[in-house]
């Protein structure tokens, strides 16, 4: 999976005092960023056998992040400044609004879940594989951001998404991969007496994992810890 230099993008800062947006759109003096957040099961949202990818999406003023670039090109936009930080994106639709801020979900559900039955797994790798994930949120990204606002190409926001979800994504495969050994080890055992602890060093090399039980009760990842607390 490819991973871009994520040093090269602008940061904004959070609400938490981390750069840990990518700044891929402005407006004027207004910026728009994007913060991977979660990776849940759809059965928490009452989808079950699908999965959550979810980003904070937050619109904020530009500071300086693009005073060198301002400097050097020395452009004057012409067009009408927004109000405010929210107007500037009219295609949102904000959940949090603060005189210095706008924030908002936005995500996706994918048929197929890492822990579901084979078919699910099996969806999930056809709907995520091959940079399919962050391909698609980049294309709805630069649409609510608008093609002559992006201050990266689609490309390389496709490329930056993908770096960070691609460590997550890789051991979700992974996951998959070993959940089908060990159903196909189980399978090979019906009827026969044996240790668990064997079964499970078979398949994951270790004695260690969470059981099937455990295995079932667990989430994908945490929420992250996006605007959510935002006192707007």
């Amino acid at each position: 999976m490819a991973k871009a230099a994520k040093q090269k993008f602008k940061m904004m800062v959070g609400t938490g005092g981390a750069p840990d947006y990518m700044v891929f759109a402005r407006k004027g003096d207004i910026a728009l960023g994007i913060k991977l957040t979660s990776i849940v099961r759809g059965s928490v949202f009452g989808m079950p056998g699908t999965t959550w990818f979810g980003a904070r999406l937050r619109s904020a003023k530009a500071g300086k992040l693009f005073e060198d670039e301002d400097a050097e090109t020395k452009v004057v936009k012409l067009g009408k400044k927004p109000d405010n930080v929210w107007d500037a994106w009219p295609e949102v639709v904000w959940e949090k609004r603060h005189e210095v801020r706008a924030s908002t979900t936005v995500g996706i559900f994918v048929r197929g879940c890492p822990d579901g039955e084979e078919a699910e797994q099996q969806k999930l790798i056809e709907e995520i594989g091959d940079r399919k994930m962050a391909e698609k949120m980049a294309a709805y990204l630069a649409g609510l951001a608008g093609a002559d606002n992006l201050v990266v190409t689609e490309r390389e926001l496709a490329g930056y998404l993908d770096s960070v979800f691609g460590p997550a994504i890789d051991a979700m495969m992974e996951k998959v991969k070993q959940n089908q050994e060990l159903k196909s080890e189980m399978e090979a055992n019906i009827g026969t007496f044996g240790m668990q602890a064997a079964l499970l060093k078979k398949v994951y090399g270790k004695t260690n994992e969470p059981t099937p039980e455990e295995m079932a009760a667990e989430d994908l990842e945490p929420a992250g810890d996006g605007d959510e607390s935002d006192d707007d």
